[in-house]
């Protein structure tokens, strides 16, 4: 059945200050949003073609003119939902669609892309400005049991380790220790589930794996259990909580909320959602000390293309892995290790060095004095570039980004449009210096006494 994204804004999001269906779990947190330590980021240029670098530049300051300076932690609850579907990888209460963290922002960006013309975007912004001023309601505590209850939760894909890992597993986190044995159904398109989802759950929940479903069938469910992240009721409530945390932030943008794409897109780059917290905390605590003592401290993160990983390709990398072999450096290809493995590897490096991809989600098990250096490129800096800050933030590590050149295109100052595809990374000498720059202060630095290890 064809989603109606035309449909006027209060009939077609369902509004917590307006509309019933979504029950917080007790006890109910008592919190919405609240200021965190975040990470410390870094962009540079490092494209061997002089108008790319200058463009690069450019684009980085930009980047961190708009960036808020405060991080926040949003906060994430379980709820009972009732008269929900679960479609796909979205959900919807009373027909209306549930705006909850990463779901919410495809919803809405799917619903923009129908609204373009300047009377839908206006009557759109006008319907959140209106709920959230006007809308008397927060959501209310549920009077039953609520362990008596199946579990749903939205899953983007099967096949997308950062989707997965930064998206849907901490939300599992929420439900260790419940012992109701209902099953919890991931709710994902379409029937390509990678072996590595099973792996991870099991590693890290293994009271709750055998639980767990893959559903790509829409299901209704009069009454279901869920996790609500609260990073679209910003925009949507009128709550004292959320103002309150605004109120003691020394950045002015927090004190900005709206509803507005470019203003949500910065909001996930200055935020992660306390899930995402919850999954590193669990995932470390499946860790035993010699699994970590095994690991290397200075990582260049392989990437096997004949897996599940999607192929881009990686060119003009042989001189920087001399260079970084000449000062300790392994590559470790991370696909072939376990689970517990992976985050072990990350929370025992000190320096990790991996081209842009999906498994730089992996920061989210870093440790807080580790550096990650990603290496990106032109197309990732307009159009990727902020992906991977939640998982940064929430592990509290150094992330910096040196923008290389892109593999497979023969002009230099080409930049395709993602459109024609997401190409690799071509690591030039002006990148190579740059990153190895980067890792000689970091290691003379750690070397420094000064320097404390902490999880």
């Amino acid at each position: 059945m064809a989603l109606e994204l035309r449909r006027p804004p209060m009939d077609m999001f369902h509004m917590p200050s307006l509309h019933e269906g979504m029950y917080y779990i007790p006890p109910r947190k008592g919190w919405v949003m609240r200021p965190a330590a975040g990470a410390t980021v870094r962009l540079f240029a490092g494209s061997d073609s002089d108008t790319i670098n200058d463009l690069q530049e450019l684009v980085i300051e930009r980047q961190q003119l708009q960036r808020f300076k405060a991080i926040m932690e949003i906060n994430s609850a379980p709820v009972v939902l009732e008269n929900a579907e679960f479609r796909n990888s979205f959900a919807m209460i009373n027909g209306r669609f549930w705006l909850n963290g990463a779901s919410g922002d495809r919803i809405r960006n799917k619903v923009d892309v129908q609204n373009n013309a300047d009377w839908r975007k206006s009557r759109i912004k006008s319907a959140f400005r209106r709920a959230r001023n006007n809308g008397t309601l927060t959501p209310a505590l549920w009077k039953g049991k609520g362990n008596d209850l199946d579990i749903a939760i939205e899953l983007k894909n099967g096949f997308n380790y950062y989707h997965f890992t930064t998206e849907t597993l901490g939300s599992l986190a929420h439900f260790v220790k419940d012992k109701s044995g209902r099953p919890i159904n991931l709710h994902l398109p379409q029937d390509n589930i990678k072996g590595f989802l099973s792996r991870f759950i099991s590693a890290i929940y293994p009271s709750l794996a055998d639980r767990v479903n893959f559903v790509t069938s829409g299901t209704k469910y009069e009454r279901v259990r869920s996790v609500y992240n609260h990073r679209h009721y910003l925009y949507q409530v009128r709550d004292p909580r959320i103002d309150d945390c605004v109120s003691v932030s020394d950045e002015p943008k927090w004190h900005e909320l709206n509803s507005d794409n470019s203003y949500r897109k910065e909001v996930s780059k200055a935020s992660f959602d306390s899930s995402l917290r919850m999954l590193r905390e669990q995932a470390l605590g499946q860790l035993s000390a010699d699994i970590i003592k095994g690991m290397p401290k200075l990582v260049f993160m392989g990437r096997d293309e004949s897996g599940d990983a999607r192929a881009r390709g990686l060119v003009g990398h042989e001189p920087l892995l001399e260079e970084l072999g000449s000062r300790g450096f392994e590559v470790v290809v991370f696909e072939h290790l376990s689970p517990l493995e992976q985050i072990a590897a990350m929370q025992a490096a000190d320096i990790v060095i991996a081209p842009h991809g999906a498994g730089l989600a992996n920061m989210t098990y870093s440790h807080p004095d580790s550096l990650v250096i990603e290496i990106g490129t032109r197309q990732t800096q307009m159009h990727r570039w902020g992906d991977f800050l939640a998982n940064a933030h929430v592990s509290g590590c150094h992330y910096d980004t040196v923008f290389a050149d892109i593999a497979g295109v023969d002009d230099p100052d080409l930049v395709p449009p993602m459109a024609e595809g997401h190409l690799g990374v071509k690591i030039g000498k002006r990148a190579t210096d740059r990153i190895l720059q980067i890792v000689d202060e970091r290691m003379a630095a750690i070397s420094k006494p000064s320097v404390s290890r902490s999880v």
